[in-house]
């Protein structure tokens, strides 16, 4: 089982129904995309974190380390924001600091590091409302639930394969990398380049054949489709102490945005 399945099928909020968890993640990162707010991004951020490490239970360590791996794109996308630059037109004088290379001018604008700022708050605070769900909600639970609000049959399939490939394409990566390591594959720049062709070659060879087999599997089990039947999960109820939570929360963020 991959680790991430694994998280979101043993925690604290598997007895809470998933069109429960599924509502609530999707009110607020909606909420955080369209409003645009520091303050609520900020909030939202702290809660979100507060509900997957002490009431789900989810290590903090893996936690912060799966928050932390986006924020790498989103600095890079920070710094094109951050950055002007311009070849003959005059640098305005609200500049906080300016530099020339040849023809070329750079500045920073005063207003392009709030607009950063905003960018980074909502955006990291959307990944906070992401992992809850992820971390929260294994995909055989999602499935359903997206079955009944009739999104069709296969949307649902394309994203479980997604979302299984995805992980089997990072798995299948390590292992091949780790091999050829052993093997002093990456010694030298021209060995890391031939290694990294085999790696490649072999990378899509390896799910090619898994997806093979999947399908073989599933036609010789009668199976023709990868939605689970409802008739093998749990049915839940909407849980009363998630739903004060979310109360609080809404609260809580309406006394934000008004003050």
């Amino acid at each position: 089982m991959l680790n991430i399945d694994f998280i979101a099928s043993h925690n604290a909020l598997l007895k809470v129904a998933a069109s429960q968890k599924m509502t609530f993640g999707l009110i607020t990162l909606l909420l955080v995309t369209f409003l645009r707010n520091n303050s609520f991004s900020i909030w939202t951020l702290l809660f979100m974190s507060g509900v997957i490490i002490f009431y789900a239970k989810i290590p903090m360590k893996i936690y912060i380390t799966l928050l932390f791996a986006p924020i790498g794109f989103v600095l890079a996308g920070m710094l094109a924001i951050v950055l002007s630059i311009t070849f003959t037109q005059p640098i305005p004088a609200a500049a906080l600091w300016q530099s020339s290379l040849f023809t070329l001018q750079f500045f920073i604008l005063p207003s392009d590091i709030l607009r950063a700022i905003t960018i980074f708050c909502t955006a990291v605070s959307a990944t906070s409302c992401l992992y809850f769900l992820i971390l929260t909600t294994p995909i055989f639970e999602i499935s359903p639930v997206l079955a009944r609000l009739k999104v069709p049959t296969i949307v649902i399939e394309l994203i479980e394969l997604m979302y299984r490939f995805i992980f089997l394409f990072l798995q299948t990566v390590m292992q091949l990398y780790t091999a050829q390591h052993a093997r002093l594959g990456y010694r030298s720049y021209k060995k890391s380049f031939q290694s990294l062709s085999l790696l490649i070659s072999a990378l899509f060879r390896t799910i090619f054949f898994r997806y093979q087999a999947l399908s073989d599997a599933m036609v010789a089990r009668n199976i023709e489709q990868f939605i689970l039947p409802q008739h093998f999960t749990t049915t839940k109820t909407w849980d009363l102490k998630f739903t004060g939570m979310a109360l609080i929360f809404t609260l809580m963020s309406f006394a934000i945005l008004v003050l």
